[in-house]
């Protein structure tokens, strides 16, 4: 008796088999064998690909992190490349915070030296007391570098102002006995006698006139002066457009912070309708001209105390 398949498809009409799922049940047969095929095929290429790409991921070099290091030419570069005062400040800052520490002393002492060419208006108190601090943070067990950094060894502390007391009252000169015709015609200068410690030296000392500065409202009334006498042109005579700005062409100044300005800058005075508006300076100071700065200088040594560079930051016009 002919043994008879479960109903799983259709029939055809023309072999007279049953098809399951459409497919000749001829090749039910060899189907088992070809699925341990691909069953070894599909195992051996999930292991391959495993093993390459552990492989690759060993190899595969990490990422390291960018480290900080200080180098003076990428301050400056920054510094001089930052047009906006506010945002060059920003930036120095940053970098100080980020770089400072890992700075040594002579890479310090150049940013310092040369800071108020580079910064400009950029360098104000903050930005100066932070350099500073680093620098201190190097020399802090060198007391000859701390007094040459700050004037003084803070081994005694002594008043600003030393009031001295006057010397004894000298004793009276009684002239020594002459002949009566002598007495006569001679008029007998008496001799003055100074107590010890008499002289110059007995003046009492006054206070040091401290540091001034231009003010905010000060760089505000220059650069308005400036605008309206800036004349045609693109910018004012013996500035140059860069950018968006108006700058000197000169960017190494002679001339430092808190140094004696050199003999060979000719700084002349300001028109007195621009002195009028920032008002008279502080004692032991005035307002010169070098070049495109402003600088504010303090005795006479002339120390560069304060400046405004090109003009007080004038822009460029368009289409001048």
């Amino acid at each position: 008796m002919k043994k008879t398949l479960p109903f799983i498809g259709s029939r055809n009409r023309f072999s007279g088999r049953y098809n399951t799922m459409g497919v000749d049940l001829r090749w039910a047969a060899s189907w088992k064998p070809m699925k341990k095929v691909l069953f070894y095929l599909l195992c051996g290429s999930g292991l391959w690909l495993s093993l390459h790409t552990s492989a690759h991921a060993q190899n595969k070099t990490p990422t390291k992190a960018p480290q900080s290091t200080c180098m003076v030419a990428e301050f400056r570069s920054l510094a001089l490349l930052t047009h906006d005062a506010n945002e060059r400040v920003s930036k120095t800052n940053d970098w100080l915070k980020q770089n400072g520490e890992k700075c040594t002393q002579a890479q310090l002492n150049a940013i310092a030296s040369n800071s108020p060419t580079w910064l400009g208006t950029a360098l104000t108190i903050e930005v100066a007391g932070r350099i500073d601090a680093l620098i201190e943070a190097k020399i802090a067990d060198n007391p000859d570098l701390m007094a040459a950094l700050y004037s003084s060894k803070g081994k005694e502390a002594r008043a600003s102002v030393e009031v001295t007391k006057p010397p004894p009252a000298p004793a009276p000169v009684v002239p020594a006995a002459q002949p009566a015709l002598a007495q006569a015609n001679t008029v007998i200068q008496p001799v003055m006698v100074q107590g010890p410690g008499a002289g110059m030296n007995d003046r009492p000392r006054t206070a040091e006139v401290p540091d001034a500065y231009f003010g905010t409202r000060q760089k505000e009334q220059l650069l308005e002066f400036f605008e309206e006498t800036r004349g045609p042109g693109e910018c004012p005579k013996g500035l140059v457009k860069r950018g968006d700005k108006c700058e000197s062409r000169v960017k190494e100044r002679d001339w430092k912070l808190r140094q004696p300005l050199p003999p060979s800058e000719r700084p002349e005075d300001l028109p007195m309708a621009l002195i009028l508006k920032l008002g008279q300076p502080a004692p032991d100071h005035q307002y010169k001209r070098v070049g495109a700065d402003i600088l504010l200088l303090k005795g006479p040594q002339n120390i560069v105390v304060d400046a405004i560079l090109d003009l007080g930051g004038l822009k460029a016009k368009a289409g001048g």
